[in-house]
Parts: C-alpha cells; structure tokens; sequence
C-alpha cells in the first residue's frame, strides 16, 4: 500500500457475525496485524475462528485485499527477506509491542 493508509479490516466468525476494526497502516500486514490483535481482545474472539478464518482489508481507497491468518502470522514469523520486507516486519512487530 506505501505510506499510511485508513483501512477497514472485517472477520467473519463462527457464527457469521462480521467484526470490523479501523486501524492506520502503511501495508496489509501491519492492518490485519493491528486488527487482529484488537479482535483477540473482544469478548466474542474464539481462537478457534482465528485458525482457518479470512482477514478482509480494504484501503479506504477502495482498494481491497484478503490475508489469511495463517500467511500473517507465518510472514511476521519469518527472519528472512529483502531488506525492505525485514524493515516492514520489524516495525510492524515494534508497533504490536507498543499497544
């Protein structure tokens, strides 16, 4: 996405119901990042959902993109990549550390 954008991020849940967080964010990682975590916090979060579920994000832009859970978390796991991607992850990681 490049620099900081607006984003909705949406999670549907086991029961249907979608949850939508409002998040800043320079990339769809750092927003489905943010958001999940906000979402972990709800009462209504069974991290069961969070497993196999879908992460919707859309730049206010209109521009619209689908993360799964699982490719988040295994990306932000990772220690490796371009030094731009390892830039990214690290401050995307800082951000999480600090809310």
């Amino acid at each position: 996405m490049g620099s900081s954008k607006r984003c909705l991020v949406s999670f549907r849940d086991e029961s249907g119901v979608e949850h939508v967080a409002e998040v800043v964010a320079e990339s769809v990682y750092e927003a489905s990042a943010l958001a999940l975590k906000q979402f972990r916090r709800s009462d209504w979060s069974r991290e069961a959902s969070f497993e196999t579920g879908m992460l919707r994000v859309e730049a206010i832009e209109s521009s619209l993109f689908s993360i799964l859970i699982s490719d988040l978390e295994a990306w932000l796991k990772k220690d490796s990549g371009s030094p731009r991607e390892m830039t990214m992850r690290n401050s995307i990681l800082s951000k999480l550390e600090e809310r």
